[in-house]
């Protein structure tokens, strides 16, 4: 019984490697010979908007190139099995609404490596707190989602960007906020707590001179 069951898998070890090796020789010759080659050549191809935005790329009133079927050519034509646009729920670089964000730090604290920081203050007039640093490392973003499924307000959101090639990773970190609008948003800040002071001593003063008179 264990001689048969040896030989009958050493065919069937044989009949397996004979079929794949066939059905990925086929795939080949069948893209080699019959199949139409093109290439979306990046970054000629606007894959946002899934047309070409390089006039020297050949158009339908231009001659096709020789050998264009083995070359590459033809992006307007191109009926691969590439998706010439980019799906609109793409998670591509992540986007800032800051006009929405009321700083609840919800985002920076389910990060799971710390990429977002966050502060913000009370602002006179602006519900929550105004931010006044909002950076994103997208050196280190994983587009896990877990800040944007978090968000209340959606004041972060997926971009359908992805372009961030660089020399140098500062340039991928990002912020948001710039130094002059912070600034004006700590006076602000500050203007707001001497306010909140200056009630609180009223209120005192109010309350001591009801004491005596009682």
């Amino acid at each position: 019984m264990k001689l048969f069951d040896g030989v009958k898998g050493y065919f069937v070890n044989i009949y397996e490697s004979v079929t794949t090796i066939s059905m990925g020789m086929w795939i080949t010759f069948k893209t080699a010979f019959f199949e139409r080659k093109v290439t979306l050549q990046y970054p000629s191809h606007d894959i946002l908007e899934g047309k070409s935005k390089d006039a020297s790329l050949p158009t339908q009133e231009i001659p096709n190139p020789p050998f264009e079927s083995l070359l590459g050519a033809g992006q307007q034509n191109y009926k691969g099995p590439l998706n010439t646009q980019l799906p609109e729920r793409y998670r591509g670089l992540l986007g800032y609404d800051e006009p929405s964000c009321i700083s609840c730090l919800l985002c920076a604290q389910n990060c799971p490596i710390e990429v977002i920081r966050v502060k913000g203050v009370k602002v006179e007039g602006r519900k929550g707190k105004a931010p006044t640093t909002f950076r994103i490392d997208y050196s280190k973003c994983m587009f896990c989602g877990l800040c944007v499924e978090v968000c209340p307000t959606d004041a972060i959101f997926f971009t359908r960007q992805f372009e961030g090639a660089t020399f140098e990773f500062r340039t991928l970190i990002r912020e948001f906020i710039g130094p002059e609008l912070c600034l004006e948003r700590l006076q602000l800040a500050e203007e707001v707590k001497k306010k909140a002071i200056e009630e609180k001593e009223v209120k005192k003063k109010s309350e001591e001179k009801e004491s005596n008179t009682a």
